[in-house]
């Protein structure tokens, strides 16, 4: 791996962006990521841990949504601000460009205004891998800003009227992917994710950051390194104190954007949109130096994760020719060491006919066999690891990420299925040491019943709307998302503790600080509704003491009652 590092530029006078966020209450989450813009909020009163839908525990209020949508929620204040597509009309097609902008109170769940926002390139609804709808709205508590990933962002003030609108031409081979690229709000300025003016036939369907006035919608700057759309970029300060934000490319359906590897870039004024160090991926699958470097992408190098970084690292996977973590120096972009997935690992499996958990301690993955009836290996099989795209959170010392299970995306030798088996699982990032906990798939709730919870198999679900109607495109989205593996929403982190949702609507609930990654770190399983009727791939927001989730049915807001 190599890395480039740009010119030093001095100290800054003024910081583009507002100071992090660290409050005794958070009143307001303006965007998917939070007030930080890296999906975490620390020393603020305790958020819900434990809710049901299905049971009708911890819930404030539920409010149907006039459809299906995948955006995060913005909050500030009494308002509430998300996506879905347009309201279904019987006998069309399930592919639309059309999205709705809605407000809803923050008290009751009213739907208070809504706006129409039409992109160019239509996207399956409710696809498993992001949809127009997918990209959240953000706030500054004057205005909000909606974003269709089929091509439109519209600015509107806390009454519904327009202010801006500002078009584009998205990729769209075959869909407008950009379920992971989140907009983040930087002072005056938006980040979108958009191909060049004109799409030149040199840069043909690359993408770029691209910094948008939010006042007037014109752009004032375009990242000087593209960024591939399946990638979540991370807002954070650099050790001097240097507002940036880290991106990536690399990825399937042979994604333009090279060279894959990462890129820091700068958001002070003056400097907005130049990199700051880029990092190549320069080896090929089987660990020899590529003749181009930054040429392989996906599957041993791709960028569908949430790129976390902090003033001291920046975190990153490669798949072949052994699964391993990476740990690189913020400052400069150098690779600092590199921790094998596999080996002396330890890793908590559930034993469906005993009923409890077997520890193995210091093993090596590539000896072990599944349990799950779902994940059965054959006689030549190995688990190969796959962090689950997007689902995955550095935080308190450990970088945190669920595994895919199943499914044969990396074929590299030696031959394998994915696993291990439906696991969360972290990496302590001073020294290696690599924990992997088996958790259930789902978990049946009946009143005055015990729960029932799920292991090792596949669970199907449905994608109905309020309205009974089944809006999905394709049968993909009515798995669990375990094995397709679907784009989850992105984990976060309130206090310490992690909130990491599956397809099915199921919320895990982590304590990050936990000495030992068992099933005590493990503290509540929640649903957004009855086990194979509900679906999501959303993350939660958190505001005012209440944490609000949705499904494709309706939106949520939990607390205590």
């Amino acid at each position: 791996m190599t890395s480039e590092m740009s010119p030093s530029r001095g100290l800054l006078a003024l910081l583009l962006l507002p100071a992090l966020v660290s409050a005794a209450s958070v009143p307001n989450w303006p965007q998917a990521a939070g007030p930080n813009g890296n999906w975490r909020i620390d020393g603020v009163p305790a958020a819900p841990i434990h809710w049901s839908v299905a049971l009708n525990q911890n819930i404030i209020w539920r409010s149907p949504m006039p459809n299906g949508g995948q955006s995060g929620i913005a909050v500030w204040g009494d308002r509430i601000f998300l996506t879905t597509f347009d309201e279904y009309k019987t006998g069309d097609p399930k592919f639309s460009g059309t999205i709705l902008g809605l407000c809803v109170s923050a008290k009751d769940g009213r739907i208070l205004w809504k706006v129409k926002l039409e992109g160019p390139v239509k996207s399956p609804m409710m696809y498993a891998y992001s949809d127009s709808t997918s990209p959240s709205p953000i706030t500054d508590g004057q205005y909000v800003w909606f974003f269709n990933s089929s091509g439109e962002i519209g600015c509107f003030d806390f009454e519904g009227r327009e202010i801006w609108r500002h078009k584009y031409t998205p990729w769209g081979e075959p869909y407008p992917f950009n379920k992971q690229h989140e907009p983040i709000v930087s002072g005056d300025t938006i980040l979108n994710v958009e191909p060049l003016d004109g799409n030149p036939p040199d840069k043909f369907g690359w993408n770029y950051l691209r910094g948008l006035d939010k006042r007037t919608g014109k752009t004032l700057w375009i990242a000087g390194d593209a960024t591939t759309t399946y990638t979540t970029s991370v807002f954070g300060e650099t050790k001097a104190g240097r507002p940036a934000v880290l991106t990536g490319r690399g990825g399937w359906h042979d994604v333009p954007e090279r060279p894959v590897g990462l890129s820091l870039i700068d958001l002070s004024p003056g400097q907005a949109g130049k990199t700051i160090w880029r990092f190549v991926a320069d080896t090929d699958a089987d660990g020899k130096p590529l003749a181009v470097p930054g040429s392989l992408a996906a599957p041993t190098w791709q960028a569908l994760y949430v790129l976390h970084w902090d003033r001291q690292y920046a975190y990153w996977f490669r798949l072949n020719p052994e699964e391993t973590h990476l740990v690189i120096d913020s400052s400069t972009g150098k690779l600092l060491r590199e921790q094998s997935l596999i080996r002396n690992v330890d890793y908590r499996q559930w034993d469906p006919k005993a009923r409890q958990y077997i520890v193995h301690r210091n093993v090596n993955l590539r000896d072990m066999r599944e349990l799950s009836p779902r994940n059965q290996l054959d006689a030549d099989d190995v688990i190969r690891v796959m962090p689950a795209w997007h689902a995955n959170i550095a935080i308190n010392g450990y970088h945190y990420f669920l595994t895919t299970v199943g499914h044969r995306r990396n074929q590299h030798p030696p031959k394998g299925r994915a696993g291990p088996s439906h696991c969360i699982a972290r990496v302590n990032i001073e020294t290696g040491k690599v924990e992997y906990l088996e958790v259930p798939v789902t978990v049946i709730r009946k009143p005055d019943v015990a729960d029932e919870k799920v292991y090792g198999v596949a669970v199907r679900t449905q994608t109905l709307n309020a309205e009974g109607q089944d809006v999905a495109a394709e049968d993909r989205s009515r798995t669990d998302g375990w094995e397709i593996p679907a784009f989850w929403g992105s984990p976060v982190a309130i206090d310490g503790n992690i909130y990491v949702t599956t397809m099915l609507g199921i919320t895990y609930v982590i304590d990050s600080k936990a000495k030992i990654l068992d099933e005590s770190a493990l503290l509540s399983i929640n649903d957004l509704g009855p086990s194979g009727e509900t679906w999501s791939l959303n993350s939660i927001s958190y505001a005012g003491g209440r944490i609000y989730h949705r499904s494709l049915k309706e939106l949520v807001s939990i607390g205590s009652q």
